[in-house]
């Protein structure tokens, strides 16, 4: 399996290579609208079927509206759907509005089916109506399966465009389907086998067929390895399942095990994209926004800043409220203030190493709600080492702070110092050093807990564990910090 992901990977690269090289020789923003304006649909024909589509799309995208309608009414629907398909949701939809259902079906005749339904299931109803029009009954009856399986779901995400067969038949018998219908299918690379029922039983690798003898069973050459989803399969569980195994195509079936597609690992790691900055943005504490930044509205910029925003503002409130109980320290000693930026900091700190581990981990599915014990065990463990050192650190450091000066006393802090201590500031000195470092110890433990116990939480409660996004975490313990540290200093320092 490892080679055969090794092997699509290599043509990934042989097609990236391609696609470098096709930016600057085949097709520029200048280069494609001279095209168009010279109303040369030949040569347009030529330098678009020359180029990757990808890059004839990013060129595309550049120009006026007019001009990108232009191309499409110029091309043949064979070689302006590769186009179509690499264009965003949104230069679709400009597309489908201003065509006529007859050049939307058109275009629509030359895409596979799982991008006519990734399509489709972000347009309105209106323009859904709209494509679907003049579509076939066989394949109108088709996509609206697809629409109906559940979002984010394996179904959502497979092609009916692939190769089975029975085991009945000879190597030379499939080799001579691949010919027949082999370019019309998604992939070709591994054909699956079933029975006569449709349920899938094996299935077997092109090169492994291609060395078989011709006249072989394939029931005697294939892989009886089935490892397949269902097509309620959650999409995080099928991205994890070509992580896990490294596959790149693999079998969908329904509830009774019958075959009814196949997800392919390009797809996955568009899905994959769209996971990772969700997380990131929830993690940010951002709504998640699956528009790419410079054709979101600023309206819509608005509403993900927002509302996280004015949650950390709430929660912030307990923060001062807090700080309004405990500031008689303050007053007394205005010396006290000048640690709770870097307490508060350095804690956050600590719990957003511990809660991107986490979250790290429990999307590689590496530990799950049942290893909690045993995870916060393991963090316990490197939590007091980490604490030790850092209570001994901010000791030392805290007082060469005092010392050296690059913390000035108040003349509040003088007189406590003359008053309550006789002149010895070194009694202070020490005194608050030694508060800095236990509050550093006990509350690095409870922030390295909170970092696994609050995104394990979530996990369990079937919620993203992103959720628990490192802003959230760090304003409650900015509250458990400054109750520790205070009620340090109440014990500790005299006069207080």
């Amino acid at each position: 399996m490892n080679q055969e992901l090794n092997e699509f990977e290599n043509q990934k690269e042989i097609q990236a290579d391609n696609s470098i090289a096709s930016v600057h020789d085949k097709m520029t923003i200048s280069q494609l609208e001279k095209l168009l304006d010279s109303h040369n649909n030949a040569a347009l024909e030529k330098e678009v079927a020359e180029s990757d589509p990808h890059n004839v799309a990013d060129a595309l995208i550049e120009l006026s509206e007019e001009k990108i309608l232009i191309f499409f009414k110029s091309l043949p629907s064979d070689i302006s759907a590769d186009v179509f398909t690499c264009l965003s949701q949104d230069d679709k939809e400009k597309v489908a509005r201003a065509f006529s259902s007859e050049e939307l079906q058109k275009l629509l005749e030359e895409m596979s089916t799982d991008n006519i339904v990734d399509f489709l299931d972000d347009l309105p109803a209106n323009l859904v109506t709209k494509v679907l029009r003049y579509t076939s009954s066989e394949d109108r009856k088709r996509i609206s399966t697809y629409l109906k399986f559940k979002d984010d779901s394996a179904g959502t995400l497979m092609t009916p465009e692939y190769l089975a067969i029975k085991d009945s038949y000879t190597v030379e018998e499939t080799i001579q389907k691949i010919r027949q219908v082999g370019k019309d299918l998604e992939t070709i690379w591994r054909i699956f086998v079933v029975d006569n029922t449709r349920r899938l039983i094996g299935s077997i690798r092109l090169d492994h067929l291609l060395e078989a003898d011709a006249n072989d069973v394939i029931k005697s050459v294939m892989d009886y390895n089935n490892l397949a989803v269902k097509v309620d399969t959650d999409e995080e569980v099928v991205i994890k399942t070509f992580r896990k195994y490294d596959i790149s195509i693999l079998p969908v079936t329904d509830n009774n095990g019958r075959m009814v597609g196949i997800i392919t690992f390009d797809d996955v790691m568009d899905v994959a994209e769209e996971e990772n900055t969700e997380d990131i943005q929830i993690s940010a504490a951002i709504v998640p926004n699956d528009k790419p930044y410079l054709k979101t509205s600023v309206l819509k910029l608005v509403k993900s800043y927002a509302p996280w925003i004015l949650f950390l503002l709430v929660l912030n409130t307990f923060t001062s409220m807090v700080l309004s109980y405990l500031n008689a320290p303050l007053a007394v000693i205005p010396l006290l203030t000048a640690f709770l930026p870097a307490i508060m900091g350095t804690n956050g700190n600590a719990s957003d190493q511990t809660c991107t581990v986490i979250t790290r981990e429990l999307a590689l599915d590496n530990i799950s709600p049942k290893t909690y014990w045993k995870t916060v065990l393991k963090e316990f463990k490197a939590s007091v080492v980490t604490s030790c050192i850092m209570a001994v650190f901010s000791f030392v450091w805290v007082l060469i702070e005092l010392y050296s000066g690059i913390i000035s006393l108040t003349a509040t802090d003088t007189n406590v110092i003359s008053n309550l201590y006789n002149g010895n500031q070194h009694v202070l000195f020490v005194s608050v050093a030694f508060v800095i470092s236990l509050t550093f110890f006990v509350v690095i433990v409870i922030a390295k807990f909170l970092g696994v116990s609050l995104p394990m939480l979530a996990k369990k409660i079937h919620l993203d564990p992103a959720v628990m996004s490192q802003p959230v975490i760090s304003n409650i313990l900015d509250i458990i910090s400054i109750c520790v540290y205070f009620a340090f200093v109440v014990l500790i320092i005299r006069g207080v």
